[in-house]
């Protein structure tokens, strides 16, 4: 009996202590917070933002002046085409021959000094006579000339003096146009020595003095490039072309400008076989070369 009353007088005794344990918690966590009274909240209204400006294209040049994102620059050297086509053409001795597309590191002109009746492969910065190569466009050049810009363009001939009509007799005593017949069974092969062609491609402007290279036009329309005053001996001489032949198609590729020799060259110089389809007074004919 008494050991019933120790236990009931401890359970007591451990009530009153949680009791009052939790009593002094929740004391001391309200006077930390605080009382917060409703009608106290603050209560913050938005307001409206004023009307968005458009602004004018103008406002935003500055971004694009000062290239904040890093875009591509406007050159300076860049020359609008009215600007190109108002220059004077140059009063140098000089015939552009052709143009070799493609950027301005990379851009080459084939220019004749008709003083020095030599052709050149010329690139932006070479000299010629009293010029400097400044801009290499398609069919034209612009020349530096002291203190101006001189325009060279590529002239063509009239069809009339590139293409004369042939006529026949007909049995009945009137005439008609002869018909060029297309590359039929007139075929050469030549043997091309490899180190002929090494030694000839070591200096494309030593080369290019060997023969005059001119575009050929018939009717008006790119017909391939002429071939004339080829020296003796030299790479041309060796490929079998004379004077006056025009080389129409390089395995079977049509030519269109006289820098599309250069082609012939590249292929020569690689080793791979080469073929031309030339016109030699009239006739068609078939060149094949060969390597040994």
């Amino acid at each position: 009996m008494t050991r019933t009353y120790y236990t009931f007088f401890n359970l007591i005794i451990l009530s009153l202590t949680i009791f009052v344990g939790v009593n002094i918690f929740y004391k001391t966590a309200r006077s930390r917070v605080g009382d917060v009274k409703s009608g106290e909240i603050p209560v913050y209204q938005s307001v409206d933002s004023a009307p968005h400006e458009k602004k004018p294209l103008s406002f935003f040049h500055v971004i694009t002046d000062r290239n904040l994102f890093g875009s591509e620059e406007k050159t300076t050297d860049q020359m609008k085409d009215e600007e190109v086509e108002g220059l004077e053409p140059t009063s140098l001795n000089v015939v552009l021959l052709g143009t070799v597309a493609g950027d301005q590191d990379n851009a080459r002109a084939v220019i004749e000094d008709t003083e020095k009746r030599k052709q050149g492969l010329y690139k932006v910065g070479d000299s010629i006579q009293d010029a400097v190569v400044k801009k290499i466009l398609r069919e034209k050049v612009i020349l530096r000339v002291g203190d101006r810009d001189e325009i060279l363009t590529m002239k063509e001939p009239s069809s009339a003096k590139e293409e004369k009509t042939k006529f026949r007799r007909r049995p009945d005593g009137g005439y008609h146009r002869a018909v060029s017949p297309r590359f039929s069974g007139r075929q050469s092969t030549i043997m091309v020595s490899r180190s002929d062609i090494q030694e000839s491609m070591r200096n494309i402007n030593e080369l290019l003095s060997q023969a005059r290279i001119q575009p050929h036009y018939r009717n008006g329309n790119p017909g391939g490039v002429r071939i004339s005053r080829i020296q003796r001996g030299s790479i041309f001489s060796k490929l079998g072309l004379r004077n006056g032949d025009v080389v129409e198609e390089i395995n079977g590729n049509p030519l269109t400008r006289a820098e599309d020799i250069f082609s012939l060259y590249e292929r020569l110089k690689s080793g791979d076989q080469a073929s031309l389809q030339i016109t030699r007074r009239g006739r068609k004919k078939t060149l094949t070369y060969k390597f040994r």
